[in-house]
């Protein structure tokens, strides 16, 4: 079945958070912009902290965020959401999107007979067109979706507000 990997969720998750973020509090009047912490942004959603950073490295190197040291620092969008697609994140973060074997060949990376592919029967292959058409459409969705797009989207953005414990409280308290 088709999947996102897990480095990729967890790049659209912190790319859409601080989208989010960044719509709720503009920046203005050299205010700081909005950052992400790896350690609060794992907390809150319940991701695995060594991945996260090692993915947050990545769009760092890849030009899709800025990493900010220092007491107020974490990582910030170097793009506006709306230049940011689903596709290109994807892409980016795990090479080409590949419905079959025999995409590249058919987007002119190997040879017309299917010399260079995986596909035993791709040259007497009766549904390669077809699949080549099915995989446009998903690469053209994926790429038609920004992270902007996401934000709008998006359920309730997650704060990392840690308890005197260092845990996160599991609901708000109420005041009685």
């Amino acid at each position: 079945m088709l999947n996102l990997t897990k480095r990729v969720d967890y790049g659209l998750i912190a790319l859409t958070h601080l989208a989010c973020v960044e719509r709720a509090e503009p920046i203005g009047n050299g205010a700081a912009a909005a950052r992400l912490s790896v350690r609060g942004m794992a907390e809150s959603y319940n991701m695995s902290q060594p991945l996260l950073a090692n993915v947050m490295k990545d769009l760092a190197r890849l030009g899709f965020v800025r990493s900010v040291r220092g007491t107020k620092g974490g990582y910030e969008l170097a793009f506006p959401p709306e230049q940011l697609t689903v596709g290109r994140v994807a892409e980016a973060l795990e090479g080409p999107l590949r419905l079959t074997e025999c995409v590249q060949a058919q987007e002119g990376q190997a040879h017309e007979s299917g010399e260079g592919t995986a596909c035993s029967v791709f040259g007497s292959c009766l549904i390669k067109r077809s699949l080549f058409l099915v995989h446009t459409k998903i690469r053209d969705a994926l790429y038609g979706v920004t992270i902007a797009d996401l934000a709008r989207n998006a359920g309730p953005v997650r704060h990392h507000h840690a308890s005197s414990s260092g845990r996160l409280p599991l609901a708000p308290r109420s005041e009685s």
